[in-house]
C-alpha cells in the first residue's frame, strides 16, 4: 500500500519517513487500527454472569518500525533525532488515496540499531488522544444577512444585491467520522445586545443553551470535545470563562455519525447574532 507518513515536532520541524530507496523504508506502523479498550467488570453474588463498572480506551501507542539506506545513514540518523526527541511532542501526519489525517503524541523511545549489517530502527509514540483526525476541517455558518457583495463589480448599471436575508435558523454538519465534540463560535455582530443564544440538535432534541447579555462585539467560544470542553467570552480583548453559565438541561452536543442539523435561537435579538460551527472528522482507526 502506497502512504505518505511525515513527523513534525513542536517548533514545526518535518522529517519524512516515506519510504524511498536511499534514505528510509518503513516496513510497518503498528497502531493505526483502533486502540485496545480497558473493560472492569464485578461478578454478581452468587448469581451467574457480571455487570460493567466502566469502559473506556486510555491511550493509542504507535510503533514505526523502518530500516535506514543509502550513504548518508549517519546524517539521516541525525536528522531524525533532531525531530524524534524522547518524552517530547510529536505530530503524526499520515495519509492514503482515500485518507489524510494526523494525530498528536509524546515520544516513548527512538531505538536504532548502528552494528549490524542494516541499520535499522523503531519509534514509539504515546497518543493521549486516541482519535485521528482529518486535515481538513468542514465549517457551516448561521447569519441573518450572508454577504452577496463580490469582486469584480458587475458591468452593468444595473442594481446589484450587498447581501441576503436568510429565513432558516437551521444549519447542517455531516460527520464522516466517528461521534465528535465540536466548536461553536458564537458573535454579536449587530447593535442591540443578544440575549440566551440556544442551540437545538433537531433529530435528538438535545439543546446548549448559555445565560448571558452579548454586547455587540463579544464573542463566545463553546467547544464541547471530551477532554477540551469550555465556553469562553472575548470581550475587548479579554477572555472570561462562562461554563457557570450554562443552563439547567443543557447538555455538551456532539456530532454522531452522519448529518446532523442544528437550530440556532435567542431570547432577544437572534437578528445580530452569527453562528459558526466548526467541525474535523475524527477516526478511531485508519
Amino acid at each position: 500500500m502506497q502512504f505518505t507518513l511525515i513527523l513534525e515536532d513542536e517548533s514545526g520541524n518535518q522529517i519524512n519517513l516515506t519510504t524511498t530507496a536511499n534514505q528510509y523504508m518503513t516496513s510497518e506502523i503498528d497502531g493505526l487500527y483502533p486502540p485496545a479498550g480497558t473493560v472492569s467488570t464485578s461478578a454478581y453474588a452468587g448469581m451467574n454472569g457480571s455487570y460493567l463498572n466502566n469502559a473506556f480506551i486510555e491511550k493509542r501507542n504507535l510503533v514505526i518500525s523502518f530500516a535506514m539506506r543509502g550513504i548518508k545513514i549517519e546524517q539521516n540518523r541525525h536528522a531524525l533525532y533532531k525531530i524524534v526527541k524522547p518524552s517530547r511532542y510529536v505530530k503524526v501526519y499520515y495519509r492514503t488515496k482515500n485518507i489524510d489525517v494526523y494525530t498528536e503524541g509524546y515520544v516513548e523511545s527512538c531505538n536504532i540499531t548502528n552494528f549490524t549489517n542494516e541499520t535499522i530502527g523503531q519509534i514509539s509514540i504515546l497518543c493521549p488522544d486516541i482519535y485521528w483526525y482529518s486535515i481538513n476541517s468542514t465549517y457551516a455558518y448561521f447569519a441573518r444577512i450572508s454577504d452577496a457583495f463580490h469582486f469584480p463589480f458587475p458591468e452593468s448599471d444595473a442594481p446589484f444585491p450587498l447581501g441576503t436575508y436568510n429565513h432558516s435558523n437551521i444549519i447542517s454538519l455531516q460527520n464522516d467520522g466517528d461521534e465528535i465534540g465540536f466548536t461553536l463560535v458564537l458573535e454579536n455582530v449587530g447593535k442591540e445586545n443578544v440575549v440566551n443564544p440556544t442551540i437545538y440538535n433537531v433529530d435528538s432534541g438535545a439543546y446548549l443553551q448559555i445565560k448571558t447579555v452579548m454586547l455587540p462585539g463579544d464573542v463566545i467560544t463553546v467547544t464541547t470535545k471530551i477532554g477540551n470542553k469550555t465556553v469562553t467570552l472575548t470581550r475587548n480583548g479579554v477572555n472570561s470563562n462562562l461554563i457557570n453559565s450554562f443552563v439547567a438541561g443543557s447538555t455538551w452536543l456532539t456530532l454522531p455519525t452522519g448529518k446532523t442539523r442544528l437550530r440556532i435561537s435567542a431570547a432577544l435579538n437572534l437578528n445580530a447574532l452569527k453562528v459558526t460551527a466548526i467541525h474535523t472528522n475524527a477516526y478511531l482507526g485508519v
